[in-house]
């Protein structure tokens, strides 16, 4: 069945109301319409307050943009349990969507998306450790198609006719929204004085490299957390629209919860990319600088590629994933060749790994096994994570979580939140962070963190440098 302005969709909720009636509770509807040029971000730029909830991916060098708000329905979890609770949450739930139109692009139809934060019982008792939440409304560009995608939730006394009003208004304003032209934006490159940073970050490096060289672990990823009092107000989307230009290589993303300000950033990080039986993810570890000429970009890359420190916190990462896929019962796998990853401002190592998903195995399964990957935590997991929390200082919340969306078919993408920072009334708190292995140099680590900062810092600010370097 497929949708436009001139579907009939009064029988399609007669039947979502009579199954309502049936089950005594709750039904909730799908419905997808292809639908003429549509940007994710500029829908959001011009609808989105700071009272809702909104939601946004873009990796343009896939030709991928989505952006969702208004949840309708929502579970939320906490504690080591909540990847294996949400799976069984979702299972339940998503059978309780009726869905019309044509979903046969990932992402359309029923689509969930997901925040968890890096820890597993965050300190921010506003902040649980896993949302997933079913949005009323969904815009969604995937090569040359565009979509919007609108859910409703539908009670035994729901009217047909007033849905069908309600879901075709929503669809004209979506639709009319590019006609409107674009709203005047008045943001400009803004001044930033020193941030206050809550820890000395090459003290914390030095205590790391001592508990590796005892052995009590073998790697430590620490982060540093910069937070900068702002005078002006940041225009968030303006900022994402440049992150995306700059970086169309990375995921940039957009998120909030009602008045708790604005998660940013565009983070080179895939946790994994699900559909069907095949799961893709990626070991990423190892940092340099692009070079001012081809010849000393390549002579950087070729060194990273080669370097010993970098190589060792590579096979690391490559070698916890696969043990911890096995773990899950995921055994059939191909790792490919590690290349280099380049970026505008810095190039990494990137070794993609396939793998093939049995039968029960869920990609909640496979996000429960991976989170937080060496290149986010440490390793071994169980000796690093606590250090992690003991020589940072603070709860990193969504940084270094994971973010993403899976749909009723199966297919979804899951994206590890770094190179960001979140936006609040007076303040932009930035996170970066570095992995420790023997052979690191606190003070070389520190700079790894300054040239991450700098992604989000050129955009604001306009600078090449920090602010007060």
């Amino acid at each position: 069945m497929i949708c436009n302005q001139q579907t009939d969709l009064v029988p399609f909720f007669v039947h979502c109301i009579n199954e309502a009636k049936k089950k005594g509770g709750l039904v909730y509807s799908s419905i997808t319409f292809e639908t003429s040029y549509c940007d994710p971000l500029a829908v959001l730029e011009q609808i989105h307050t700071s009272e809702k909830s909104i939601y946004y991916l873009e990796k343009p060098n896939d030709e991928f943009s989505v952006a969702c708000g208004d949840p309708i329905e929502k579970g939320t979890f906490n504690g080591s349990q909540r990847f294996q609770e949400a799976k069984v949450w979702s299972k339940k739930f998503l059978r309780q969507i009726h869905t019309a139109g044509n979903n046969q692009v990932a992402g359309t139809g029923p689509t969930l998306f997901l925040n968890a934060t890096f820890e597993n019982d965050p300190s921010d008792e506003d902040l649980p450790a896993l949302q997933i939440f079913l949005p009323h409304w969904q815009v969604l560009r995937k090569g040359g198609t565009h979509y919007v995608i609108i859910n409703s939730k539908i009670s035994s006394s729901s009217s047909p006719h007033t849905l069908t009003g309600d879901i075709f208004g929503t669809l004209q304003r979506f639709n009319e929204l590019h006609d409107r032209g674009p709203i005047r934006q008045t943001f400009k490159k803004v001044n930033l004085d020193k941030p206050e940073e809550s820890s000395n970050y090459e003290e914390s490096v030095g205590q790391a490299l001592q508990s590796i060289k005892n052995g009590k672990i073998s790697k430590i990823v620490l982060a540093r957390k910069l937070t900068y009092r702002t005078n002006q107000e940041l225009a968030v989307f303006s900022i994402a629209h440049d992150l995306r230009n700059k970086f169309p290589d990375c995921f940039t993303f957009c998120m909030s919860t009602p008045d708790h300000g604005m998660f940013i950033g565009s983070t080179p990080e895939i946790l994994s990319r699900v559909s069907g039986t095949c799961l893709e993810t990626e070991a990423v570890a190892g940092t340099a600088p692009r070079g001012p000429s081809a010849g000393k970009d390549a002579h950087l890359g070729k060194t990273l590629l080669g370097r010993n420190k970098e190589v060792r916190e590579h096979r690391l990462v490559i070698d916890s994933i696969l043990r911890r896929l096995k773990s899950t019962g995921i055994t059939e796998y191909k790792e490919g060749l590690p290349r280099l990853l380049r970026l505008a401002n810095l190039q990494h190592v990137r070794t993609p790994l396939h793998a093939t998903l049995p039968e029960g195995i869920h990609p909640f399964d496979a996000l429960a096994a991976l989170h937080p990957t060496p290149a986010m935590g440490g390793s071994p997991r169980e000796q690093a994570l606590p250090m992690v929390k003991e020589l940072e200082g603070f709860s990193r919340g969504w940084y270094s979580g994971i973010a993403g969306w899976f749909d009723a078919r199966g297919r979804g993408e899951f994206i590890v939140p770094i190179r960001c920072g979140k936006i609040n009334p007076g303040s932009l708190t930035l996170y970066a962070g570095a992995g420790i292995v023997e052979g690191s140099i606190p003070s070389n680590e520190k700079a790894e963190t300054d040239w991450k900062f700098k992604a989000m810092l050129e955009v604001i600010t306009g600078r090449t440098t920090l602010p007060n370097e």
